[in-house]
């Protein structure tokens, strides 16, 4: 398909490219956790299993007025295209959504006469994520929300709840993937709470976290690296229950609860919902 991307928050039309994806698989390959076993037919799954990184290639090409413009313009194209870590790639035809890639393999720009051409391998994360998180404070007319998403615009209200008492909310994740700490490296799901109390327990999909004793502050709960801050201080030690596993977001409905006393909280769920 032709058109264009983005790598890196830069639009390939900067460099005039004509693009096309060659190599897009909608569904990364599963690293299975089994095991054949002698005398027995078939093998045998210990379930569990993950994905492994996804290739996207790219064809891109371009022209130039000289050789020694093409060659100017292909050092500054390898440029741009190399990083040393994880940048956001989105695809012209699903801009609401980007993967978290790099390009190892290296990129041969060929040169011929005043045009050149390459096939660019990207290695993705295994699942494409939204370009904005849950507490992204936009304003009407924004350019950077990805209309025709299904994430709601009212996000204020949508992923946030106040809670004086025991507190039942309703959200939901328009992702087809789970979020938990087996998400990839680059994966957000925070819970921020926001005020005071005496004992705190929050519940979520079957999990649930405790604080030890009474808190003021913010609490972010980051479950993805199952780690712990108040006002910006590790804050693990004073957090129990299902701390081996945390907390994880299911696709679809999610009720989250909130128990407790002394309770007078704000309560944040931040996450970018992802997608196979």
């Amino acid at each position: 398909m032709i058109g264009s991307f983005e790598y890196k928050g830069t639009a390939s039309m900067i460099f005039k490219l004509v693009c096309m994806s060659i190599k897009r698989p909608m569904l990364a390959a599963i690293r299975p956790k089994s095991k054949e076993i002698y005398g027995k037919s078939g093998i045998i799954d210990y379930g569990e299993n993950d994905y492994s990184p996804k290739p996207i290639i790219m064809h891109i090409a371009y022209k130039g007025e000289s050789y020694a413009e093409l060659r100017r313009r292909a050092r500054e194209i390898a440029a741009w295209l190399s990083s040393e870590q994880w940048e956001k790639l989105i695809i012209n035809d699903e801009p609401d959504k980007y993967y978290l890639a790099r390009v190892i393999g290296g990129v041969d720009l060929d040169t011929f006469k005043k045009t050149g051409q390459a096939d660019i391998t990207f290695e993705c994360q295994p699942f494409a994520y939204m370009v904005i998180d849950t507490d992204a404070d936009l304003t009407w007319g924004e350019a950077n929300f990805p209309w025709g998403t299904d994430i709601p615009w009212g996000m204020s209200n949508a992923y946030t709840f106040s809670a004086t008492a025991n507190t039942s909310f309703e959200f939901e994740n328009p992702g087809t993937k789970e979020i938990d700490n087996s998400s990839p490296q680059g994966s957000k799901f925070n819970v921020v709470i926001t005020g005071t109390w005496t004992t705190l327990s929050i519940s979520l999909n079957g999990k649930t976290l405790g604080y030890v004793g009474a808190g003021t502050g913010t609490l972010v709960i980051n479950n993805i690296d199952m780690e712990a801050t108040l006002d910006g201080l590790n804050d693990l030690d004073n957090i129990d229950g299902d701390i081996d596993s945390f907390l994880s977001i299911i696709p679809g409905q999610n009720s989250i609860n909130v128990s407790g006393t002394g309770l007078n909280i704000t309560v944040q769920i931040v996450f970018a919902p992802m997608w196979l």
